[in-house]
């Protein structure tokens, strides 16, 4: 690939290639870079999506206020004390800080086919803080991340408490 690049940057200095089809060259030769191949098969599964992230806040009304007016996120579900917001197939979760950090809580990955218990022995097979709990009938699993990053997994279809997975669920 370093071959590939001096040449059109060689053929660019000399002339005989115009800015702009230097950098459709250059695009097109990003575009056709295989991807980065995982080692192995993921220990959990395949994230297919960014199910949601959830955020403490200071004034729940206020931050509800700015994420509207900015984007027009309307409400998925309002939930005591906090409120989830659809963000396209996924939802961003508001709610009070209550005295712990304000910023981001949590961000979660949706699974296909996603078994909470299974996981949570994967992953303390493999020596990492995970715990599940328990809201209505949503099995919630938490695992910490290096830099003090907490992730939540869920199925694809958990919708912050409404759908098939369970009870009104904050998130």
């Amino acid at each position: 690939m370093r071959a590939d690049l001096e040449s059109l940057v060689r053929q660019y200095e000399t002339g005989t290639m115009s800015r702009r089809e230097l950098l459709v060259a250059l695009a097109t030769l990003m575009a056709a870079r295989p991807a980065t191949a995982q080692t192995a098969e993921p220990l959990v599964g395949a994230v297919k999506q960014l199910n949601h992230v959830t955020i403490f806040v200071e004034d729940v009304q206020r931050s509800v206020t700015l994420y509207q007016r900015l984007f027009g996120m309307p409400v998925l579900t309002p939930q005591d004390p906090g409120i989830n917001l659809t963000a396209g197939s996924g939802f961003l979760g508001i709610y009070p800080a209550q005295g712990r950090p304000i910023g981001i809580n949590h961000v979660c990955f949706g699974l296909e086919d996603f078994d909470a218990d299974a996981t949570l022995v994967t992953l303390r097979e493999q020596g990492l803080d995970a715990s599940i709990r328990l809201r209505g009938d949503t099995k919630e699993l938490y695992v910490d991340a290096p830099d003090n990053v907490r992730i939540q997994l869920q199925d694809v279809r958990y919708r912050g408490g409404v759908g098939p997975l369970g009870d009104r669920d904050p998130g």
